[in-house]
């Protein structure tokens, strides 16, 4: 067994590490920053095989392992093309997950390897089966490849989406996050086309792909931050009133806000009062008086304001239903929806949704 033991690096080496930092600090961003794990969980397996395909790509300095690391980095790569058709979808529509159909697209690779394996066994085309046998690789990266481009292919059927985009109130970072991802795919799928067709080494298409994804990556971070807005903040005159606590007291106002803030536990519709005073370890007398001299409201208000400030900004996409928008973000019913948010806005959410439509056309 052959290690590569050497104190130094090639280009493409410490590009792939550049590459795999700024994969993980995406990651990280989205898990403190996404609503739920459920809807962060296509961006989280994006950004994981990017991190991946950068991890692996650095790994071939393991020479003797090298088609295993080969076969792993093939689908780390290839696995980008479904997964940013359903990355773009959700981040276009931004109403959870897309429907369950559009998942199947995520058998397409699986179904390519294990076609092209079992084809290798069947022609016997090496003594050696497998990763371990060059010719069933080149047809598993031409193949790979098609159905790559296929992957991408698809979204042509949603291309009126990305006018829409465009034009929305507080779509354009989406819009910008959306070209980046589809761009980079695309290019991504063109260099492994190459590859396959011998148009370019295995050491080019190498740099190519880690170039692209570093730039893919870069700009993903530039928009991340405006896509996935930072939490709700609570006022400041509340985080002066905890300085009057007990320290208990204190915790409890604390961990609050944090469920506010960062689980942003106000989306679930039936989450109560006695919910929260499990979640902090207290009595509901205490939360509630906490939240009062803490919060200034009481805790109905105090989930009421917060998702009515979460559906003002999703109002601003004349794309999400206002029905699917109230349920969203917490509310049980769509009556209870409008009279609160008329109660704290002075508007019913139709009406706010065109006024801010007045607004941006004069803009």
């Amino acid at each position: 067994m052959k290690f590569d033991y050497t104190t130094t690096f090639s280009l493409i080496e410490w590009l792939a590490v550049t590459g795999l930092i700024q994969s993980v600090f995406i990651l990280v961003f989205i898990v403190f920053n996404a609503r739920n794990w459920r809807q962060a969980s296509i961006a989280l397996a994006y950004f994981l095989f990017l991190a991946a395909s950068f991890g692996l790509q650095f790994a071939l300095r393991l020479e003797d392992f090298e088609g295993p690391i080969r076969l792993a980095l093939w689908v780390s790569r290839e696995m980008g093309a479904p997964l940013c058709y359903l990355l773009v979808l959700q981040v276009v529509k931004l109403t959870d997950l897309p429907e369950r159909r559009h998942f199947l697209i995520l058998l397409v690779l699986p179904a390519v390897a294990i076609g092209v394996f079992l084809l290798g066994q069947a022609r016997n085309f090496c003594d050696e089966g497998g990763w371990r046998c060059q010719r069933v690789m080149d047809i598993l990266y031409w193949i790979g490849s098609m159905a790559s481009a296929l992957c991408m292919l698809a979204l042509w059927a949603h291309k009126d989406i990305f006018g829409k985009l465009r034009r929305l109130r507080g779509g354009r970072e989406r819009y910008w996050l959306v070209i980046t991802l589809v761009a980079a795919n695309v290019l991504r799928v063109v260099v492994s086309l190459l590859l396959a067709t011998g148009h370019l080494t295995m050491r080019d298409s190498d740099a190519l792909q880690v170039t692209l994804g570093i730039a893919l990556a870069y700009l993903a971070t530039t928009t991340l931050f405006r896509v996935y807005p930072l939490p709700v903040p609570l006022n400041a005159a509340s985080r002066a009133r905890t300085m009057l606590f007990s320290d208990e007291e204190r915790k409890i106002a604390e961990k609050v806000q944090k469920l506010m803030e960062l689980d942003k536990v106000y989306h679930e519709p039936e989450f109560s009062r006695a919910d929260l005073a499990r979640e902090v370890g207290t009595s509901e007398n205490t939360l509630s008086r906490v939240i009062n001299r803490a919060f200034g409201k009481s805790f109905p208000k105090l989930l009421n304001e917060l998702r009515v400030e979460d559906a003002k900004r999703m109002l601003h996409d004349p794309a999400i239903p206002i029905q699917v928008l109230a349920f969203e973000v917490g509310f049980n019913s769509l009556a209870s929806f409008n009279r609160v948010f008329r109660e704290v806005t002075g508007e019913t959410p139709s009406e706010y949704r065109s006024s801010h439509k007045i607004d941006e056309s004069k803009s």
